[in-house]
């Protein structure tokens, strides 16, 4: 096995394969630490062959030793991880349901868990017990789910296209949809959903597919009651109100969002932009007030102390100026960074892992 050990002041960065079976010996005491200060181990996920490409879509962790990785295949194998705390294995859910694409995943537990996106034209999906999955019945529902979150009360919501939104009840998914007033010729589609304070909010991007503009929605509700809280069409950068590609609610239910032009707090019922970015921000992760995270395009990897930004990306080893980081979870104590780029010379799937 190779083994390259990078030393970044007080930072380790260990490489290796997803097949590697260990793991690093750290004698410190589990304290939070800031991304800087962390050791960081780089796994890579290969696709099923040398020619299938493989990216990361969306990831979930239950525990360090316990984290579930969605991807994008074009052969749509190998779409979805496990770690173990040792190694990263595939969860072959082509086996168990045949043909589909996977989206997003949540749940209650590695035990209990539903996976979301597409079959043919029809939504798709599916249940994993911990040993299988298995295929629920949606009647032939035409669609694709995008995204998923979990509420306070345990129950799951996804969303997808056409303005879908989709509640599950612990027994039953339960169908719903957010109707826009709009031209034939424009497509709209749920991009992002979360629970905060116990509302269900969630983004809508829509484009007109004869002029191509571009229209966002930030909308809320319940079944059968969903509201638009307000819209944007985008002419220049200041005209972005909140970040269109991704929302987020923190433990301590303070909501973000991110995308283009960087991330957005909500506070007093608007958006206030609280750091500004070139490109996109693709996702964020905040355990408390002081601790937040943020990953985006060219190599994006920015901590938040509750007071300053840093970016930290120079601790990842790539030198891919255009490498993308898609998801990351952390706790302070641990931290999970997806993404994709040119790695070691070669086109990858990476995840660091730091601690």
């Amino acid at each position: 096995m190779k083994k390259i050990a990078l030393v970044f002041a007080a930072t380790v960065l260990v490489y290796h394969s997803f097949s590697c079976k260990e793991s690093i010996t750290d004698s410190r005491p589990r304290v939070i630490r800031p991304p800087q200060e962390m050791i960081w181990t780089a796994d890579t996920l290969k696709g099923f062959d040398q020619y299938a490409q493989l990216t990361p879509e969306n990831l979930l962790v239950f525990a360090s030793n316990d984290a579930w990785l969605v991807c994008w295949s074009d052969i749509a194998r190998r779409l979805i991880w496990h770690f173990d705390g040792k190694s990263w294995t595939e969860s072959n859910i082509a086996a168990d349901v045949g043909g589909m694409r996977v989206r997003d995943i949540a749940g209650n537990s590695s035990s209990d868990l539903w996976a979301c996106g597409y079959t043919g034209d029809e939504i798709f999906l599916a249940h994993y017990n911990g040993s299988r999955w298995t295929k629920y019945n949606t009647n032939g529902i035409k669609g694709d789910l995008l995204d998923m979150c979990k509420d306070a009360e345990g129950d799951l919501w996804a969303c997808g296209r056409n303005g879908m939104i989709m509640k599950y009840d612990k027994t039953k998914w339960i169908v719903n949809q957010v109707k826009l007033k709009k031209p034939e010729q424009v497509d709209y589609f749920n991009k992002s959903i979360a629970e905060n304070k116990g509302k269900i909010l969630f983004l809508i991007s829509s484009v007109d597919k004869i002029t191509l503009e571009e229209k966002y929605y930030y909308a809320s509700g319940t079944l059968d009651n969903w509201v638009i809280i307000d819209s944007m069409t985008i002419t220049n950068k200041g005209s972005i109100k909140w970040g269109y590609r991704n929302l987020f609610s923190s433990s301590n239910q303070h909501l973000y969002s991110c995308g283009m032009a960087g991330i957005w707090s909500y506070e007093n019922s608007q958006w206030k932009l609280v750091s500004e970015a070139s490109g996109a921000i693709n996702n964020i992760f905040s355990d408390s007030d002081v601790y937040t995270i943020a990953v985006g395009d060219f190599k994006k990897a920015l901590f938040s102390n509750g007071i300053t930004w840093s970016n930290f990306s120079n601790i990842l080893n790539t030198n891919d100026s255009s490498f993308v980081f898609k998801n990351v979870w952390t706790n302070g104590y641990e931290t999970f960074i997806c993404g994709y780029g040119n790695f070691g010379g070669k086109e990858k799937l990476v995840v660091w892992r730091g601690n």
